[in-house]
């Protein structure tokens, strides 16, 4: 019986430890709200002049992407000097760019963005590394129309190109699959579902970890003095889960069954 349990609980801990470097946050654990995030959990933040000192350039914050009511980081705000580049960064996990399992590996972000009717329309961007290089950065500038940025993608591994634009108040997940494709590994990106890019990542090994992901806001871009603010929420950097490790899970399951019997 002893032999039994300890089997099962070594599954269990082979279970939890093929997930030990991945990187998923919901921000609702850290407080207060209007709290600095620099700290909080495995999140840097550097470089950035708040516009008040006690809350910090990116802040927790009870605000919306897909959930109203949903607890978030918001990187920005109203820059009364000129300022620098602000990075609120994580390079705390690593993560297999290519799954053991046939399911892909996957990085996932829901953003929105808010401004004021005041000030200047500053540039953000996301950034995701690994450890051959730059694998995909969504770059936010200011468009023509009032309340819009347009959203370009690149990497370092494929062509990449303006995808469209991001209205203030309207809230998008981005999504970025990777995955074995024959020797090579290829790619797919989607926003807020609809496809954006998919082929081949080239020059990128099966061997490659993901290992940081950043989030930017260059309050000294365009005039400086920026007055806006991008929000994020439940950002995923994570492999599937393993049908293998979960089927073996499960034949451990029915072995513990038939040793009680």
């Amino acid at each position: 019986m002893k032999r039994s349990i300890f089997s099962f609980a070594a599954i269990l801990s082979l279970v939890g430890g093929s997930h030990a470097a991945i990187l998923v946050d919901n921000f609702e654990s850290y407080s207060p709200l209007f709290g600095d995030m620099n700290g909080k959990g495995s999140w840097i933040v550097s470089n950035g002049i708040p516009a008040i000192p006690a809350e910090g350039p990116v802040v927790i914050l009870d605000a919306y992407t897909w959930d109203a009511s949903a607890q978030s980081a918001t990187v920005g705000g109203v820059q009364s000097t000129l300022g620098g580049v602000t990075s609120m960064y994580n390079s705390s996990f690593g993560v297999p760019l290519v799954s053991v399992t046939p399911q892909p590996t996957y990085f996932a972000i829901e953003t929105s963005y808010t401004e004021s009717t005041v000030g200047q329309r500053n540039n953000f961007s996301f950034v995701l590394n690994a450890t051959s290089g730059n694998l995909l950065t969504l770059t936010f500038t200011p468009s023509g129309g009032p309340t819009q940025y347009d959203v370009s993608w690149s990497s370092a591994f494929a062509t990449g190109g303006l995808i469209g634009s991001l209205t203030a108040g309207t809230p998008t997940q981005f999504r970025l699959n990777t995955y074995a494709s024959g020797l090579n590994v290829g790619y797919s990106l989607t926003n807020a579902g609809t496809p954006v890019s998919s082929g081949l990542l080239a020059g990128a090994s099966a061997s490659d970890v993901i290992n940081s992901f950043a989030v930017n806001w260059d309050s000294a871009s365009n005039g400086g003095l920026g007055n806006n603010s991008i929000t994020i929420d439940n950002i995923s950097v994570v492999p599937e889960p393993s049908s293998a490790l979960l089927g073996l899970l499960g034949t451990s399951f029915a072995f513990l069954r038939r040793r009680r019997a």
